[in-house]
């Protein structure tokens, strides 16, 4: 795992996607403060010309035909505020008062055709609304740049918003910067962390673990997973280890028997016997057996070999079990109990499922010199239980988990009257696992040991 590029496409990820985000929203935001702000100006603006209309049909007397002066300086006044320019003319369109000027101009003193001219040159900037009151139109008004007041106001405002716009992206980007920076390194450092364990594990250090956080987030998982990982290969290459040494402790002991006995006959120390020739048999016969058992678990762990499935009754496959070995429980007080319900069926192999029972029986009579050996069948939801509790010597707790590794067997078991090659149970747990279905153990040194086995019912 190269750390400066998962750091690298982690940051440029990040700001990717927040630079994508703050462009699209800050384009939005132009837009729409752009189309709105103008329309908001615009309706300022005409509500602006609407209230001067109204002050000037408040101001015009009727009866004199003109408008009070103090109302039309205040428009004006109003106007330079506001930078733009007001005319108002009287109803045959003479100009009767221009801010502009700032003069009061008589009654006809300025053409018609001036008004036309400069409605005509400034009618980019100009809203002209006619004067009415009580139904007579009493004069025009024409109000000159107040749109382009406004809008200067508008791209004041504008300019100011872009600016602290601009200013936010930049902010903003420097903190996502920032942020990714810290993402990336918090999410690659533990990622690198675990690299680099599995390097020394490819390298032959086996010892090495991940350091695990209280925090469980994905990562930790992966570094728990790894480190069982870590923990199942050193296991494996211990037993490995053991296999070899062990291999070679069941191939020694009877051929070094054998091996002996015949180099005697041939010097003549010992005369060829039937007892001494029994012994030869034996240990021929015990190496014989460590061979039926070795073809016996490769047969049940080749995937090319198929189960012959048939419909059973595991009720009858347990007491078919029972009676294979039944004749030696009559040479130590033991009991033998079978508790059962109703008749349980599951698919399998009669003769696979035979030796899976038999050999259990034959373990529980092995380590149990008195007592109980029990034999349960359940149906718990749609699975066949069975277990087999005995009340033998137990097995310690550090030997439980390596019991259905081939050729591991306990220190006490050592003694041949007892302890087999150790291959029986690793036939077991292939053969039950074989037909879909798992097995347990639970023991007790010194009060005994149950099997748990379940298949899947049908």
């Amino acid at each position: 795992m190269n750390r400066r590029g998962l750091r690298r496409k982690l940051l440029f990820s990040h700001i990717g996607v927040s630079l994508g985000s703050l462009l699209t929203i800050m384009l939005l935001v132009y837009f729409v403060m752009s189309f709105s702000f103008g329309k908001y100006v615009q309706h300022q603006y005409e509500a602006e010309a609407n209230t001067i209309l109204e002050d000037l049909k408040g101001s015009y007397n009727v009866n004199s035909g003109q408008w009070r002066m103090n109302n039309l300086m205040s428009i004006s006044h109003q106007a330079m505020l506001r930078n733009y320019d007001i005319r108002i003319y009287d109803a045959v369109g003479n100009i009767i008062w221009d801010t502009e000027n700032m003069g009061r101009m008589m009654h006809g003193s300025v053409s018609k055709g001036m008004h036309e001219k400069v409605s005509d040159s400034d009618s980019d900037h100009i809203v002209a609304r006619d004067i009415i009151k009580n139904g007579e139109k009493i004069g025009s008004l024409e109000i000159i740049g107040i749109a382009g007041s406004f809008e200067m106001q508008n791209r004041q405002f504008l300019k100011l918003f872009n600016t602290l716009l601009g200013w936010a992206f930049v902010a903003v980007i420097a903190g996502v910067t920032m942020f990714s920076i810290l993402m990336s390194n918090s999410l690659s450092r533990p990622l690198v962390r675990i690299k680099q364990i599995a390097v020394q594990m490819k390298k032959g250090n086996l010892s090495s673990r991940v350091p695990i956080s209280s925090r469980q987030t994905e990562i930790e998982e992966v570094g728990l997973a790894l480190n069982h990982l870590a923990d199942s290969l050193q296991q494996q290459d211990k037993l490995r280890k053991h296999l070899t040494a062990d291999i070679a402790h069941e191939l020694r002991t009877p051929l070094t028997t054998i091996q002996s006995h015949i180099e005697a006959f041939q010097d003549g120390i010992w005369e060829v016997s039937s007892e001494k020739l029994e012994i030869c048999h034996e240990q021929v016969m015990r190496l014989v057996k460590l061979i039926q058992d070795l073809e016996s678990l490769s047969r049940v762990e080749n995937p090319m070999v198929k189960l012959q499935r048939e419909r059973l009754c595991l009720n009858e496959i347990i007491k078919n079990s029972v009676n294979s070995i039944k004749g030696q429980f009559e040479e130590k007080p033991i009991e033998l109990v079978i508790k059962e319900q109703d008749q349980l069926y599951i698919s399998g192999d009669a003769g696979r499922l035979t030796q899976v029972f038999a050999n259990l029986l034959d373990n529980a009579y092995k380590y149990t010199n008195e007592g109980r050996i029990s034999i349960e069948i359940l149906e718990v939801s749609d699975q066949a239980l069975v277990t087999i509790t005995d009340t033998g010597s137990g097995i310690e707790p550090g030997e439980l988990p390596n019991i259905f590794e081939r050729f591991y067997r306990g220190d006490k078991s050592r003694d041949r009257r007892t302890g087999g090659a150790g291959i029986g149970l690793a036939i077991v747990k292939a053969i039950v696992e074989a037909h879909g279905g798992s097995i347990s153990v639970m023991s007790k040194l010194g009060e005994g040991t149950c099997f748990t086995i379940c298949f899947p019912k049908i």
